[in-house]
């Protein structure tokens, strides 16, 4: 990865263009702030995903806590985690019926930046089903081989049953936006309520 990163750097680094990772479910905090750091590239940042580090073996809270300096994007979404032998795998839900804190993470998304907002862009993932497995374990070393598999997906039916399913993704991405507006405006209270007394 990090010869990817420095043909990026030789390549791209008076073009004018930003460069995001995403944490994604294999890497830990740590290591995608090392990539970034050793990059020396000031166009380099993480995207924050709510539920991926879950497969590297990390909680949302502690992971956003090792990132925050170096996030400029996020992807929103709820998941169950799903202890497995040695690691955690997470299954997408509907927003606001899964295990992720998100109150907790998006007050602390909002707040990063000093003089402006660090977060320049959120994009809601509703990915309901979706299952992804353990990638990282607790025994393992500090610099694990991770074998290659196939990626994780959502079952999907046969083509023509595809008409129900679609309608509840767009059910679902509507019930996300909710959520995310009851919790954004859950936030703004609190805060209010702060600066007032």
């Amino acid at each position: 990865i990090a010869n990817d990163i420095a043909y990026v750097r030789e390549t791209y680094q008076d073009s004018g263009l930003t460069f995001t990772i995403e944490q994604h479910e294999d890497l830990k905090s740590h290591e995608l702030v090392s990539l970034v750091k050793e990059s020396e590239m000031e166009s380099l940042s993480l995207l924050f995903d709510f539920a991926n580090m879950i497969n590297a073996n990390e909680h949302p809270i502690d992971a956003l806590k090792t990132m925050a300096p170096h996030i400029t994007q996020v992807h929103i979404k709820d998941a169950l985690i799903v202890k497995e032998p040695g690691g955690l795998g997470h299954k997408a839900c509907i927003s606001g019926q899964g295990d992720m804190p998100f109150k907790a993470l998006l007050t602390h998304l909002i707040c990063l930046g000093d003089d402006e907002p660090q977060v320049t862009a959120y994009g809601l993932e509703e990915e309901v089903d979706y299952y992804a497995p353990a990638f990282r374990f607790e025994d393992e070393d500090d610099n694990p081989w991770i074998p290659y598999r196939q990626m994780s997906e959502t079952p999907l039916p046969e083509n023509h049953l595809l008409d129900a399913p679609l309608r509840k993704e767009k059910e679902d991405a509507i019930n996300q936006i909710n959520h995310v507006r009851n919790v954004l405006q859950q936030i703004k209270q609190e805060a209010n309520h702060l600066l007032n007394h």
